[in-house]
């Protein structure tokens, strides 16, 4: 099965993005499994910070994926996450895909403008869910390359219900380390 051209083991090798930024959650709690299946079932986890960016690394690797790397960007007042994002690289794919989980309550017909450096682009939500509405595939080499190249920051761009843009700053701060780390681990 495919979505957006990619197989599904790549689409859920980002999922679990989404799981780790929403917590255990009703919708996602189950039992934990008893003895050797709770060790057989759970891949290792490390985790590298570079700059405002973490490297995930999993042993074993997760549909085919060894490691992502993501963003969370959270409300100065309240601590609520605002803005996940996650970024891996599959070699079978030749191709990098992104997951943005951004916040519910935005006009989806408009899009959602993402800036960084000299590229712009509107990306489409392909669903929401209660926890927030996510957009995710492909990306262009040229979103990598204003990354790479940047600064500072970029910034998601909403429009609200009421038709005020809204935007959420991201930063670019240790992405390139990052992003040649993740890339060279997943085309081992």
């Amino acid at each position: 099965m495919k979505i957006f051209g990619f197989p599904l083991r790549t689409i859920a090798a980002l999922a679990l993005g989404v799981v780790a930024f929403l917590g255990a959650t009703p919708g996602f709690a189950q039992s934990a499994p008893k003895g050797d299946a709770a060790v057989a079932s759970s891949p290792k986890v490390t985790t590298q910070q570079h700059g405002d960016w973490m490297l995930e690394c999993y042993d074993p690797a997760v549909n085919g994926m060894s490691c992502q790397i993501k963003q969370r960007v959270v409300h100065n007042e309240s601590g609520q996450n605002i803005l996940l994002m996650t970024l891996t690289y599959s070699p079978k794919e030749k191709s990098d895909m992104v997951q943005y989980v951004l916040p519910l309550d935005f006009l989806l017909a408009p899009g959602v403008s993402v800036n960084i450096g000299d590229f712009q682009a509107v990306a489409r939500v392909n669903r929401c869910m209660a926890q927030g509405c996510v957009i995710e595939g492909k990306t262009e080499e040229a979103f990598i390359n204003a990354m790479k190249a940047a600064k500072d920051q970029g910034r998601f761009v909403m429009m609200s219900r009421v038709g005020k843009k809204v935007g959420i700053n991201f930063s670019a701060t240790g992405f390139t380390k990052a992003y040649n780390e993740m890339r060279a681990q997943n085309s081992k």
